[in-house]
């Protein structure tokens, strides 16, 4: 997940919880600010009623039905007043209480104003109340109001919340990240500075460019080394195995030294092999071959075949050519691709089984051309798998047959055509390894 996508994310989640924390606060405002208004709004209906009987009198009001009792409903029973002849209290402040009435067989919720007050020595009960479902209407509507703005305040916060994550993160997206996607290896990574008020992204594409200069030099000295050692190594060994051809085939050596000499020969040629295929690597990484052969597929493997015809016959194994004739590969070098090739389609004869078969397939999705080698053979252990392509790292130590830089001449190949590789083994089963050539190498005929 993207870093202003995670930060857009937190910053909706706090604000969200900042929100349910302050409805319920909200909730409990308004029903204090409601009650409290209504509570207002008695006391006032209070003094105009008594400002009303000091007027006109008393009797004037309990005259209507009776002398001790008096009492008025608006047609909604939304509010209502009541005055009443009582003994036995004494005047003192208004109080206030929320009880439940019934009015012509009806219950209703009532906020009363309750007020013992003295006239003419005799002590009345004047209650005003008034309904508390609308009183709850008022609150809920000036909730929802409440709510509705608070939800668009919030959906604005956000959006504008993954502009300004979008806009501060703009030299992590758009200079740093795809820099550092692009870069296949240090050389040809990008060494740019970065337009930003932010130090912490200055500060890291520093570190990079100089994380990738000291990476850069580190591989360019290794690689020259490699090179150099195993080109200064090619011109002893071949004098060395040039003399020992003159020594094994002169008439002067002893009987019982030929052994030893033809086994110093297998092991010098050992010797010149492994410098070749070191060098071999070496100039893959240091970018010495071009890219611009076309061929197929099929015709590379077909030129193989040839090439391990004894091999594959000394094992009585089925040799397979199941590869797509239509697609060709473009902008490659196919001297590479036909040693990558046969490595693979010689690893998989080496590691077979008297009998079995090697079978090479192709296949075309939206990933590129897959080409895979399979094999009826021995197998790699699991924990082996993910270190087949080191240097000098055999599938299976007992075979001596190799020098264990077959699978690490592959992966160089590969990497530096951008090939993916792809293993799949199961022990005392068979191997496939797939090649995938992108989409952009492949041509249909």
């Amino acid at each position: 997940m993207k870093l202003e996508l995670k930060l857009a994310i937190i910053g909706a989640i706090s604000k969200i919880a900042i929100f349910l924390v302050f409805l319920v606060v909200l909730e409990q405002l308004f029903g204090t600010i409601a009650t409290h208004e209504t509570d207002n709004d008695l006391g006032k209906m209070k003094d105009k009623t008594l400002a009303i009987v000091n007027r006109i009198g008393i009797r004037s009001f309990l005259k209507e039905e009776q002398d001790s009792a008096y009492a008025s409903y608006n047609m909604l029973k939304e509010e209502y007043i009541s005055l009443n002849l009582t003994s036995g209290v004494t005047p003192g402040k208004p109080v206030f209480s929320t009880v439940m009435r019934e009015i012509e067989g009806e219950e209703f919720n009532y906020r009363i104003l309750t007020y013992d007050f003295q006239i003419d020595n005799q002590t009345y009960r004047l209650e005003i109340g008034r309904n508390i479902q609308f009183i709850s209407g008022f609150r809920q509507a000036i909730q929802r109001i409440s709510i509705g703005t608070i939800i668009l305040v919030l959906i604005m916060t956000i959006l504008l919340d993954i502009w300004i994550n979008k806009k501060m993160l703009k030299p992590l997206n758009q200079v740093i990240i795809p820099k550092l996607r692009t870069t296949t290896n240090p050389e040809s990574f990008v060494y740019s500075e970065i337009k930003t008020t932010t130090t912490d992204f200055a500060y890291l594409n520093n570190v990079i460019n100089g994380l990738m200069r000291k990476v850069s030099t580190s591989l360019t000295t290794q690689k020259k080394f490699i090179a150099n050692v195993s080109h200064e190594l090619m011109t002893p060994v071949s004098v060395i195995q040039s003399k020992l051809e003159n020594f094994a085939t002169s008439p002067q050596l002893p009987q019982k030294l030929s052994p030893a000499v033809i086994d110093i020969q297998y092991q010098i040629n050992r010797l010149q092999q492994i410098i070749k295929a070191l060098l071999l690597i070496s100039r893959i990484e240091n970018d010495q071959f071009p890219k611009k052969e076309t061929f197929t597929v099929f015709e590379l493997i077909e030129e193989i075949s040839s090439d391990i015809e004894d091999r594959v016959a000394i094992k009585n194994l089925s040799f397979e050519n199941q590869v797509d004739r239509r697609f060709r590969i473009m902008d490659i070098n196919k001297s590479l691709i036909q040693i990558m090739m046969f490595n693979l389609v010689s690893n998989a004869i080496k590691y077979n089984r008297d009998g079995g078969y090697v079978r090479i397939t192709s296949n075309l999705s939206n990933q590129g051309l897959t080409v895979a080698v399979s094999d009826s053979g021995i197998g790699i252990k699991a924990d082996q798998v993910p270190f087949i392509f080191d240097r000098f790292k055999r599938i299976r130590p007992e075979v001596t047959e190799g020098f264990g830089l077959g699978l690490s001449i592959v992966k160089a190949i590969a990497d530096y055509h951008h090939l993916a590789t792809e293993v799949a083994s199961v022990e005392g089963e068979g191997s496939v390894f797939k090649v995938i050539f992108p989409l952009i190498y492949v041509k249909e005929s």
